[in-house]
């Protein structure tokens, strides 16, 4: 019965109405009676103040017959009203005047009403009646005197089926608003469980290997919030499932690539194909292929190790245009073969940066090969540091194809290469930008890429790499 979510809530709130409305109904029950009685003997004495004036004018007064006929025809009206038995006696007990049989009053009552006291109880009036009445005695006054006692009894039945009049229209009310109350709780706990059932299924499907499943978002309470917190786990889920199979997919390309190149010399030189004279030739490519490999996976490994949380930045203070000066010297080869000028432009002579030293160098080392490695021959290279905004500001920008406004989302992904059929080297793996934004994002500083037309008229572009890092 209470296995789902929806029928806890439901019986739950169901309950919970219940005692609520179950506490009213008893409390105003309680009230009711109690208001009935109240109300009754508020209007006795309303009523007795007349009847007071009657009995001391027509048995007093004016003993007339007529008279007394007119008083008796006024307690029997007054007695249809008050549906009471009404019994007027002098200070000795004898009745002057009865609506009913009773006309006998116990001494203990007239003793007390005698005495000027108004009395109100319930009993049988010393079993005068079958049933209990309601009892309400009061003296009858005349000329500052006590001179006889009105006796005003009503049926408790009576009075009883006042208070179960209001009682039956507060349960009628009550089980309206039940009623009302328990399609509002269906409603509301059915579209509770309806979204948490949703994103149960959801899940089941993604559990199955299906990512593209989703929840509608159809509130912004609590439910609506998770509903678009697994909206936002499921995109995360498909992205990096996606990353995986295409990251699986690009290792294989780039392996396979190495390996077929070493397999297929070395059975040419096993089988005779490669003449001996040319053994070494093809000896060295199967060597560098091999490095090439043996830097492919390093350098996959090395990108595991920084999507890890455990990897740790040895963060210290260095002179950035230093390291920069230093990276230039490494590449001196390179930037020679290809006839380049390298424009320094540094806006100050030591430019302090906090940061992984042998990291950054990394980065310097990738942007300023790839510079090299895609800019045209007998171009300038230009370098620039400088203090912006608080940050370290490092660019290079040099002469060349350029990058297409498509590749530019993509240029920093891993295994992304652009289109390189106009350029003469095309070694690499594409991991070097890769790891230029991991870095730098492991720095929590920016990196971007700006590529625009040269000159006009020109099919050469202006490519600028940037990053930032922090002050010492």
């Amino acid at each position: 019965m209470f296995k789902s979510i929806f029928s806890r809530l439901f019986w739950t709130y169901a309950a919970i109405l219940a005692l609520v409305l179950a506490s009213i109904a008893i409390s105003v029950g309680l009230y009711s009676n109690h208001f009935v009685v109240a109300q009754h003997v508020k209007n006795v004495i309303g009523v007795s103040e007349t009847i007071e004036y009657w009995t001391a004018a027509s048995e007093i007064e004016d003993s007339s017959a007529r008279a007394k006929t007119s008083y008796r025809n006024l307690l029997r009206e007054w007695a249809e009203f008050l549906h009471a038995d009404i019994i007027i006696t002098n200070t000795e007990g004898q009745a002057l005047a009865a609506t009913g049989s009773v006309t006998t009053v116990p001494d203990t009552l007239l003793d007390s009403v005698i005495a000027g006291n108004t009395v109100q109880e319930t009993s049988t009036f010393n079993g005068a009646y079958k049933s209990k009445v309601l009892i309400v005695g009061i003296p009858v006054h005349y000329q500052g005197g006590v001179v006889g006692a009105m006796f005003f009894n009503t049926p408790m039945y009576t009075l009883h089926r006042t208070t179960g009049e209001l009682f039956s229209m507060l349960v009628v009310c009550a089980l309206l608003a039940m009623l009302a109350a328990a399609i509002l709780v269906f409603i509301q706990s059915r579209r509770i469980s309806r979204q948490i059932t949703e994103i149960n299924r959801a899940s089941q499907s993604i559990a199955s290997g299906k990512y593209d499943r989703r929840v509608a978002v159809r509130s912004r309470d609590e439910i609506g919030q998770l509903a678009s917190s697994f909206n936002f786990m499921a995109d995360s889920v498909e992205t990096l499932v996606k990353t995986r199979s295409d990251f699986i997919s690009d290792v294989s390309h780039e392996l396979r690539t190495p390996m077929t190149s070493i397999s297929g010399f070395a059975e040419g030189m096993l089988d005779g194909t490669i003449p001996e004279e040319k053994r070494d030739e093809y000896l060295k490519i199967i060597l560098d292929e091999s490095k090439r490999l043996t830097k492919m996976v390093n350098d996959m490994l090395e990108m595991s190790k920084m999507s890890s949380s455990e990897y740790k930045l040895d963060t210290t203070a260095f002179d950035l245009n230093e390291l920069v000066r230093i990276c230039i010297i490494s590449l001196g080869n390179r930037i020679d073969e290809k006839n380049l000028d390298i424009n320094v432009d540094f806006d100050r002579d030591v430019l302090k940066v906090l940061a992984d030293k042998d990291a950054i160098q990394r980065v310097v080392i990738n942007l300023l090969d790839n510079a090299i490695k895609f800019c045209y021959p007998n171009t300038t290279i230009t370098i620039t540091t400088k203090k912006e905004k608080n940050r370290a500001l490092f660019s290079v920008g040099n002469f060349g194809d350029g990058i297409k406004s498509e590749d530019m989302r993509n240029i920093f992904n891993r295994f992304y290469k652009t289109d390189k059929s106009r350029v003469t080297e095309k070694s690499g793996a594409g991991l070097g930008l890769s790891f230029v934004r991991n870095i730098i994002t492991l720095h929590k500083q920016n990196v971007w890429v700006e590529s625009v037309d040269a000159k006009e008229g020109s099919d050469a572009k202006y490519t600028t790499f940037s990053f930032t890092l922090e002050l010492e």
